[in-house]
This record gives C-alpha cells, sequence and structure tokens, in this order.
C-alpha cells in the first residue's frame, strides 16, 4: 500500500475525516506518480478527467515532501481557493505548519508612488474618481496587503487603475523613495521565505520567464513547480515572450514624463517642445493606422506610404525627445525612468519597422484611437526548454484537457517538454449513464447560409425540454447574438447573453435561476463551473477552428507547411480538439450530473478528422436522433 493509499483510500484518512469523501483510484495514482516525479526531479505531464481530484492528488505529495513549492494556476480564482480553501485543509489534516504565501501580478496592488503622484494631479479631482481618492487617503494607512480588490467598490472609472498601479517599465523599483513601504514588494519578500507559494500563469510568464521586475531570483528556491490548468501554457507564454508596441505605451510615457518633469525646476521647460511634436506624431499614426484592417500582418505594412512616412516621423521625434531628456536624467530618478522607457522603446519601434528576425511573427491591431504593433515568437518550445535547463526543479504539469486522440504528441512538441513522463488518467464519472452525446446529422453544413436559422429551430425543442439550465456556446459573436434575437421570442427560459452583463454576476444569476438559457463565445468554453441540476444541456454550434485569417495563426499555418508538414493536421485539428474537450467539459461536474451535448457541426461525423475528435471526448452514449435526447432529457427530469 502507498502512502497515498493511507491518505486517499477507501480507508484512508480522508475517509476518515471526511463523510462524504469517495476515495479514487486515478487521483492515487496521480498522486504516486507526482511523488516520483518529485523524488526523481523530473518533469511529469498529467491529464486527469473530470472528477478525479486533481488538487489534492498534486498538493499531498507536494506538501509531505516538504520541499519548496510554488503552485500556479491558470486564474486568479482558482488561486485564491487554493489559499483561502484547498491548502489550510490539507496542512491542518496532515498537521504541518508551512509557511504558504500568495503572491499577484504587480498591477493587483497599490504603487504609492503613483497614488501620491495622481492626487496632486486633476485626475484626482475628477467626479469619478473623487471618492476613490478620499478613501485612498485613509486605506494606505489601514490596509495590509495594499490589493486594489479591496477598492473595488470605489473604483467607477477603471482607466484609472492604470494611474496608481505600476508596471514593470515605470517601477522605480529600489530608488523610490517609497520603497521600504512598497505593497508589492513587500508581498515579493513574504514570498521569498515561503515554503509554498502560490501564484498564477500570468505572473510565471510575465515576472519568471522573461525576468521582468526581478521575480526570477523565487525560482531558484523552488524544488517543486506545478503548472495546473496547464493546457494554458502555449498561449499564455506564446503572449508574455512578444514584444509590444502601442499607442497606449507612447501615450502613457508622455503622461508620465510631464508629471516627472513638473517637480523638477524648469525641466519641463526643457522638453516641452519635442515633447509636444511627439504628441502630435503620434497623433498622425493613430489617424495612418485607422485606415488599416484590424488585424493583419505587418509584412505588407511598412511598404505601405503612409504608414512609412507617418511611423518614420514617429520615430524620429521620439529620438529627438530622447536627446531633450538625456540631461535631466541626473536630476531625478522619475525623469531618468522615463528616458530609458523612451529609449527601448525607440529600439523596439526601429526592430518592429525592419522585421527582420524570422523566427517572430510580426503583427498588427489598428482601432479608431489604438494602435498595437506586434512581435511574437512562432513557436515557444524553445525559450520555455531555455528557461526550464536554468533550473534544476521537479515539474507537474496537469490539466483536464491536454492529450489530442489520446496522445501528448502535440502538447509535448508545443512546450518542448519531450523528455517528461506522461499519465492519461481517464475521468471518474460515468459517462455512459451520466450523458448523453446528440450528433445530428441532418442540419445544414456549418458554412451554409441557413445553418444559423435551421439549428435553432432544431434545438428549441431541447432547450426547452431540459429541466435545468442550458449552454449554448458558439465559435463566433456574430452567432451568439442572430441566437439572442431567436431564443428571446422563441424561449421560455430566462436567456443570459454575453456581453450584456458582468461574466461573474451573469454566471451567478444563471446558477440561481437554475433553469437559464447563456449564450457564450470564447470565455465560456472553460473554467465555468455549474454542477448539480443548474446544467444538464451543453450545445455547441460548430467545431471550434481558430479562424485561419488571424495573423499569428496564419504564420504559424505557413511556417509549418513550409518545413513539410501539415498545418491542418499539425496545428488546426489539435487546437480545435483541445477547445473542444473544455466546451464539451462544461456538462458532467459532479458524480451526480447528467446531461445531454448536442455538437451541431456535422463535420464531425461526416469528415475524415471527424474520429480524432471524438476519440478525444468523454466516452459517452451517441445518438443521431433527436427524440433520444429530448427522452433522456424528459427521463432526468423524473427522477
Amino acid at each position: 500500500m502507498s502512502k497515498y493509499d493511507e491518505l486517499l483510500g477507501d480507508e484512508g484518512l480522508f475517509a476518515q475525516q471526511f463523510d462524504s469523501f469517495k476515495s479514487r483510484p486515478q487521483q492515487i495514482k496521480m498522486a504516486d506518480q507526482i511523488a516520483h516525479a518529485i523524488d526523481q526531479k523530473s518533469a511529469l505531464i498529467v491529464e486527469a478527467g473530470t472528477g478525479t481530484g486533481k488538487t489534492f492528488a498534486y498538493m499531498l505529495p507536494a506538501l509531505v515532501s516538504q520541499r519548496k513549492i510554488i503552485v500556479s494556476t491558470g486564474t486568479k480564482t482558482l488561486q485564491d481557493q487554493l489559499f483561502t480553501k484547498d491548502i489550510p485543509m490539507l496542512v491542518d489534516l496532515l498537521k504541518i505548519k508551512p509557511k504558504v504565501r500568495l503572491l499577484k501580478g504587480r498591477s493587483n496592488y497599490l504603487c504609492l508612488d503613483r497614488y501620491h503622484k495622481a492626487a496632486l494631479m486633476p485626475i484626482s479631482r475628477y467626479a469619478d474618481n473623487r471618492t476613490l481618492f478620499k478613501k485612498l487617503k485613509s486605506w494606505i494607512h489601514q490596509t495590509t496587503a495594499g490589493e486594489i480588490s479591496e477598492l473595488a467598490g470605489y473604483i467607477e472609472n477603471r482607466m484609472m487603475i492604470s494611474n496608481i498601479t505600476s508596471t514593470p517599465e515605470n517601477c522605480l523599483g529600489a530608488e523610490c523613495d517609497h520603497y521600504n513601504d512598497c505593497f508589492m514588494y513587500k508581498a515579493r519578500r513574504r514570498a521569498l521565505d515561503a515554503d509554498l507559494l502560490v501564484i498564477n500563469h500570468h505572473l510565471l510568464f510575465a515576472d519568471m520567464a522573461i525576468k521582468q521586475g526581478g521575480f526570477g531570483e523565487l525560482l531558484p528556491q523552488a524544488d517543486v513547480i506545478v503548472l495546473d490548468e496547464s493546457h494554458q501554457i502555449p498561449e499564455i507564454a506564446g503572449r508574455f515572450f512578444s514584444q509590444l508596441f502601442s499607442s497606449r505605451q507612447v501615450s502613457e510615457l508622455l503622461n508620465d514624463l510631464t508629471t516627472e518633469a513638473g517637480e523638477v525646476d524648469a525641466a519641463f521647460a526643457a522638453i516641452s517642445e519635442p515633447h509636444e511634436q511627439l504628441k502630435r506624431a503620434l497623433r498622425d499614426a493613430l489617424l495612418a493606422m485607422s485606415q488599416m484592417p484590424e488585424r493583419e500582418s505587418s509584412n505588407r505594412l511598412f511598404q505601405t506610404p503612409i504608414i512609412i512616412e507617418a511611423f518614420d516621423l514617429l520615430l524620429h521625434q521620439m529620438n529627438l525627445l530622447v536627446t531633450a531628456t538625456e540631461p535631466l536624467v541626473v536630476q531625478s530618478t522619475g525623469i531618468q525612468n522615463c528616458y530609458l522607457r523612451l529609449t527601448a522603446m525607440g529600439d523596439l519601434l526601429q526592430d518592429m519597422m525592419q522585421q527582420r528576425e524570422d523566427n517572430f511573427i510580426y503583427w498588427f491591431e489598428a482601432r479608431e484611437k489604438y494602435f498595437a504593433l506586434h512581435k511574437s515568437p512562432l513557436e515557444i518550445a524553445d525559450p520555455l526548454t531555455e528557461f526550464r535547463t536554468a533550473i534544476d526543479t521537479s515539474w507537474v504539469l496537469t490539466s483536464a484537457t491536454l492529450t489530442v486522440n489520446q496522445d501528448f504528441d502535440h502538447y509535448q512538441k508545443q512546450t518542448g517538454f519531450h523528455d517528461a513522463e506522461t499519465l492519461l488518467l481517464d475521468s471518474p464519472f460515468d459517462y455512459q449513464k451520466q450523458a448523453l452525446m446528440l450528433l445530428p446529422k441532418t442540419l445544414p453544413e456549418p458554412n451554409d447560409f441557413e445553418f444559423n436559422p435551421s439549428m435553432f429551430e432544431y434545438v428549441l425543442p431541447l432547450i426547452e425540454q431540459a429541466k435545468g439550465g442550458v449552454f449554448f456556446l458558439f465559435t463566433s459573436h456574430r452567432s451568439l447574438q442572430m441566437a439572442a434575437a431567436y431564443f428571446k421570442d422563441k424561449s421560455n427560459k430566462p436567456l443570459f447573453v454575453q456581453g450584456q452583463s458582468d461574466r461573474n454576476q451573469m454566471l451567478e444569476a444563471f446558477r440561481e435561476a437554475g433553469n437559464g438559457l447563456l449564450l457564450g463565445a470564447a470565455s465560456f468554453w472553460e473554467g465555468v463551473d455549474v454542477s448539480g441540476a443548474g446544467l444538464s444541456c451543453v450545445i455547441i454550434d460548430k467545431l471550434p477552428f481558430a479562424h485561419p485569417s488571424d495573423p499569428v495563426l496564419k504564420a504559424k499555418i505557413e511556417h509549418i507547411n513550409k518545413q513539410g508538414g501539415k498545418a491542418f493536421y499539425d496545428l488546426q485539428i489539435p487546437k480545435a480538439i483541445i477547445a473542444l474537450k473544455q466546451g464539451a467539459g462544461r456538462l458532467i461536474r459532479g458524480e451526480d450530473d447528467r446531461g445531454v451535448l448536442v455538437i451541431c457541426d456535422r463535420r464531425i461525423t461526416s469528415k475524415g478528422y471527424g474520429p480524432s475528435f471524438l476519440k478525444s471526448l468523454p466516452d459517452m452514449k451517441r445518438t443521431h436522433e433527436r427524440q433520444d435526447a429530448l427522452d433522456f432529457l424528459a427521463q432526468i427530469e423524473s427522477e
């Protein structure tokens, strides 16, 4: 009998302490494998189906090992749940007293320097901000954590947050007058002596992978790094290994320079002319970019005369402001910081315009009052591998959705974890009894003009038959809005439409209703948990293939095809399968849940790639007949 049988088995400690606890072989096996990986200082990737109890399966061996541990989650919600609920319960049960710390990104903490400067600016006297600044005056002396979330009821203008929090670029670090009282650095100093540190992936890659803000110093002390919800790693890592030059950055820099120079005698007078000229050049660049498509590769952007002219001028004016600011850097740490930021931004803009690095994708976003130039890596495996090799630690990556066709190969290629051991664990739920999958064959092809109207009409009886709530998940906002117009008149259920209210508030209202119809797009495909009778049907409109016009995806497709691969099979299908698994995973969240999954896209049965999608989903009964699904829902209602 393993140590984890003694803890998680039928006669184990958990069963003795909690009447509702049920032993799961998958959970014990996962804990055993993780304990082995920790002992061997190796890497382990685990896909564990919904209901396995992943949190206890990785937290127990991590805590029992008595080593330095970092646990990174995909969401702040899970981060808070671990810190406030799960970990306290486990350490109490194990009768151990590790130092447990919670660390969030710098944008979660009030920056005292920026607050004090903003308090002297007209922005603090705006009607929307008066209540906040009145509260801040006393709150900064009362709070211990300094987390902005404590001020939620006082912040009417969300844009205000950037004026009272810092970024890696505008943080003055040890040179700041408020350094010893800084809430963020206090949190990081506490984190340094943690036995168990709970963070999230955004912080992991923002502050760890690209060494922003000095967070890298925490890592050598970690013996074990656990990445929960690790299906998000490729996307999040790609974002933080990227670089960005935006109109907002330039605008914020100009505002900060105004504030900092205003505190030094005659400083602003020395830079006022180039400062104003850069403002005008930024307006010209915004005007030029407003005529461009919303999102596209930058390949042709800097071959367009109006763009070349606007950005040449922008770069020229940035350089003139650098020259004007340089003599002032000795007078103020704040001005010195602005000077360094401006210099770095100029170098980055020049790189964005020249686009010389072949292993990066250069692309842009353009809206009426905003533009951004992006430089994203074609692959993240190399920088992730380089990052891993610098740290002597055990790695555990886990999620319910990592495999494609029950194979880890795609995920390992993406992340560079080629050498990791892998473990695939089925859900302990009895999907054959708990769920039914309906795959209609009579609906038009997804690109048919009649697809949406026909689909709405087809699923309406199912929606009305469902005793509990219904999730209707869409791959496009256009289809979602068409559905909202249709079901507003046709359905008797309370209707909840993404975008019409705050996401969390809408979910809470949906749960309370018990029989609502929720129409959601991308953000509702994962991380949403409604268990029990509150959800008895999940409908998915189409297989979630990413739109091939996305500039990053388009570049990756071209890259794979040039290398002799087949991007549709090597990239697009695997991405769509992982997304579909996430959406389908909303249905059964507990062992007493029952419901119907409807996938309206006939390609899942008519195309050659369909079996790969089906094999990747939980093993539930399938039907092509709507009446079977209606009967199943009626049976749920009668129980």
